[in-house]
């Protein structure tokens, strides 16, 4: 051929595109792997709920175990400090009504020993300590007006006249306070479901 000659120009050749083909298997692994992620979050959060139903009650109990503890020292205080009063009205009355010569023979017999106990005891500070500060000095100063009677500082009527006042004040305070106070902890008690010792008709007032 004649190198002159111009050539044809080459087919125009359109070239097929590859298809692309969809495998369905990793849409199936992509989904497995997603359900495991849901499975292990909701694993994890069932487990955190979980623990913070269990801590919850955990603390619900314990609140209501110290409840029922503060509950019954309470009142075991209350009623020897009744008692104590009561014994100490009696030895005032008798002190004011008859000429008494031997002070010490008729030395008023008192309790201490649950505000003794309480000394041991973790749940003591639970009671309010304006509670606790007032029959503390009570218990002070009614020791020391006996012993100052004793020692002949205080002449019996006198010393008696103060032992009633104090008994006055400390039942219309802290004893009526305590009271106040053991009470409600026993409607809490009542109200959670807790068998808890009936309160008599003056205390459920």
């Amino acid at each position: 051929m004649d190198s002159a000659t111009p050539k044809s120009p080459a087919p125009n050749i359109k070239r097929q595109q590859p298809v692309i083909k969809l495998d369905n298997s990793d849409l199936v692994k992509t989904g497995f792997w997603v359900g495991q992620i849901f499975m292990v979050i909701a694993t994890v959060v069932g487990v955190y709920l979980a623990a913070q139903e269990g801590l919850s009650q955990a603390l619900l109990f314990e609140n209501l175990n110290s409840k029922e503890k503060n509950y019954y020292l309470q009142h075991a205080l209350a009623d020897e400090l009744d008692d104590n009063i009561i014994a100490l009205n009696a030895y005032a009355d008798l002190l004011q009504n008859k000429p008494i010569y031997d002070i010490k023979a008729n030395r008023p017999v008192v309790s201490d020993f649950v505000w003794e106990s309480m000394k041991y005891s973790p749940n003591a500070l639970e009671t309010p300590s304006d509670i606790l500060s007032a029959i503390r000095r009570y218990n002070s100063e009614v020791a020391l007006i006996i012993k100052k009677m004793e020692g002949n500082q205080f002449g019996p009527k006198h010393g008696s006249s103060l032992l009633l006042a104090l008994n006055k004040k400390v039942t219309d305070g802290a004893l009526s306070d305590l009271i106040r106070h053991y009470t409600q902890l026993h409607h809490e008690l009542v109200e959670a479901g807790i068998d808890v010792s009936p309160l008599t008709d003056s205390e459920g007032a």
